[in-house]
């Protein structure tokens, strides 16, 4: 899943209209917060819930570029999909284990290719009662063209799906069959070991078809069926409110099937891009928690883990740099591997992003599910000169400059000019930079207007493919205009594999074979630092940093307890061996 997480931000406090004054936080960490005295309460900020016991503040960074759950690929449309709608099956919010949501349980066929599902009887939030028809039209609707999704490659693990997503065949004879309102069968190509977890995602969860037939009818255009004056969900939550750029406001779905252990009747989410601006109104009382989406200022971190409402935990994502490989000079493989040798890795996550991070070049990380990375080269200034030369570059005066694209955020600037400096000390390159407003920036990736842009992935489930399949020719997120038919049947080949230890060997010669090619520049592997109020409670640090809503509550009780610790850290090992 794409999401645009930094690990650091500058900008300047903004005024929004729902947002009461902040003092600025300054380089030292000075507050001038009224009655804020860290030093005493040992938290960042104030540890009194101002909002009451039944409301929850948090940020999401920016606008959603999709809430609709066949079409986003992207963290702030994520975020609120994972908490207004509901799958076949649930993460459980610490171990991400899959559990039963819709579906209460489930039979696996003798060769594991064929899983039924028995769901429970629910409704939409609009009271229509929800069916495994409503799955059927879902996971159609993923992979049918007309849909245009970039998640599309998801649907081709059911029988059928790559051929209907190149428009060979219908969408009607997908392998997924509702053989009564409350039976759905499915079947797959290959028994995959990640199928549960991966239908957790949200790309699988259900469309009130209904709802669309029906704006249709009436003459209004079914893209619009996710705004709150129409949207039907089926999760434990539903949009009430959407000020664009400024907030959303989401209160408890009464017809969720475990409304009943749902405890926040409300929860706020703001738009704020600035992680500065969002740690200020943390401080302040102004979010609770500055929610999965904001990071936390990568100059602060060394002051910010003093502070007993700091928490840290693996996280299963990677920073890399997409490279148009049709965009010269770039189209040549030896310039695109000169430019990953000249990046001092070991350099950017210890004095730029500073949270922790795994320096890597490789795109999977170590240990995830018993995968073992490449053993690449974090940092080779002189065989990245030495492929110029090869490349026809014997004087930097040669290269034409690279323009470098990221979006808005102080954190990604300092990481692009880390790198500016470094291929120009170390290849005399001149590099450009080019910042760009979030969804200016996605449109720009989706069509290939750049030469080098960032980009953040996050698993969506604890496989190598969740990596690999990205470099893949039919991936929707691919961005890199590579494409390679020998990577593409290796893939196939390994998700048809049953030993696993083979299986992972034909994975690692896929990545080494793409590497080779350098479509992308790994950089890191994340972790997650964040701040969340003492008086918080039900957020659990898991490798996915996905905290649902509904395991959330407010303890006005005893705030500052510090022996009642918020969340659940996850050790200090990198996140690929804590996936694996």
């Amino acid at each position: 899943m794409v999401f645009p997480q930094s690990p650091a931000s500058l900008s300047i406090v903004v005024q929004l209209p729902f947002i009461r004054a902040v003092a600025v936080l300054g380089a030292g960490l000075m507050l001038t917060l009224a009655g804020c005295r860290p030093n005493e309460t040992g938290y960042f900020g104030t540890t009194t819930p101002r909002h009451g016991p039944d409301e929850l503040w948090i940020n999401n960074a920016g606008e959603p570029e999709w809430l609709d759950p066949n079409k986003c690929a992207d963290g702030n449309g994520g975020e609120i999909l994972w908490n207004t709608f509901a799958g076949l099956v649930q993460a459980h919010p610490a171990t991400l284990e899959p559990l039963p949501d819709i579906a209460t349980h489930w039979d696996i066929s003798e060769d594991g290719r064929t899983y039924t599902f028995r769901l429970r009887p629910s409704k939409w939030s609009d009271d229509r009662p929800l069916t495994a028809h409503d799955f059927v039209y879902s996971f159609r609707r993923l992979v049918d063209p007309a849909t245009a999704s970039k998640y599309a490659t998801n649907g081709h693990i059911f029988q059928g799906g790559a051929a209907i997503s190149r428009g060979a065949a219908a969408p009607a004879t997908l392998a997924v069959h509702a053989l009564d309102d409350l039976t759905l069968e499915v079947t797959l190509v290959n028994p995959i070991p990640y199928f549960l977890n991966f239908l957790t995602f949200y790309s699988f969860m259900p469309i009130p078809r209904h709802l669309l037939e029906d704006l249709a009818a009436r003459g209004i255009d079914p893209e619009l069926w996710t705004r709150p004056e129409h949207v039907v969900c089926n999760g434990p939550y539903r949009m009430t409110e959407w000020k664009f750029r400024q907030r959303m406001v989401f209160e408890k779905n009464p017809q969720y099937w475990d409304a009943t252990n749902v405890r926040l009747a409300r929860v706020r989410v703001a738009m704020v891009e600035s992680y500065t601006t969002a740690l200020n109104m943390y401080a302040a009382g102004e979010f609770d928690w500055p929610g999965s989406n904001t990071s936390l200022p990568a100059e602060f971190l060394d002051e910010l883990a003093r502070y007993h409402d700091f928490h840290r935990h693996p996280y299963l994502a990677v920073y890399y740099y997409w490279i148009n490989t049709q965009a010269p000079p770039l189209d040549d493989p030896l310039v695109r591997r000169a430019l990953s040798l000249a990046i001092d890795r070991e350099a950017l996550v210890t004095h730029v992003a500073r949270g922790g991070q795994i320096p890597s070049a490789s795109l999977v990380p170590d240990g995830l599910a018993g995968y073992r990375a490449l053993s690449l080269p974090l940092f080779d200034p002189e065989q990245a000169r030495q492929l110029l030369r090869e490349a026809g570059y014997a004087k930097p005066a040669d290269l034409p400059p690279i323009a470098l694209m990221y979006n808005t955020s102080e954190g990604h600037k300092q990481v692009a000019e880390a790198i500016q400096q470094m291929w120009k000390k170390e290849l005399g390159i001149r590099v450009e930079l080019e910042n760009q407003e979030w969804k200016v920036f996605l449109a720009n990736a989706e069509q290939l207007n750049f030469q080098v842009c960032r980009m953040g992935w996050t698993g969506d489930y604890a496989d190598p493919f969740t990596f690999l399949e990205l470099l893949t020719t039919a991936c929707g997120n691919n961005h890199s205009n590579w494409s390679s038919p020998d990577y593409d049947a290796l893939l196939r080949v390994a998700n048809r594999e049953s030993d696993p230890a083979t299986r992972l060997k034909l994975l690692r010669e896929a990545e080494a074979l793409a590497i080779a090619a350098q479509p992308l520049i790994p950089l890191y592997v994340y972790t997650r630092s964040q701040l969340i109020k003492p008086y918080v409670r039900g957020i659990e640090g898991n490798h996915q940093d996905r905290h649902p809503w509904k395991h959330i509550w407010i303890d006005e009780a005893d705030p500052n307890a510090h022996d009642q610790p918020p969340v659940r850290s996850g050790s200090a090992e990198p996140v690929g061996k804590e996936a694996g």
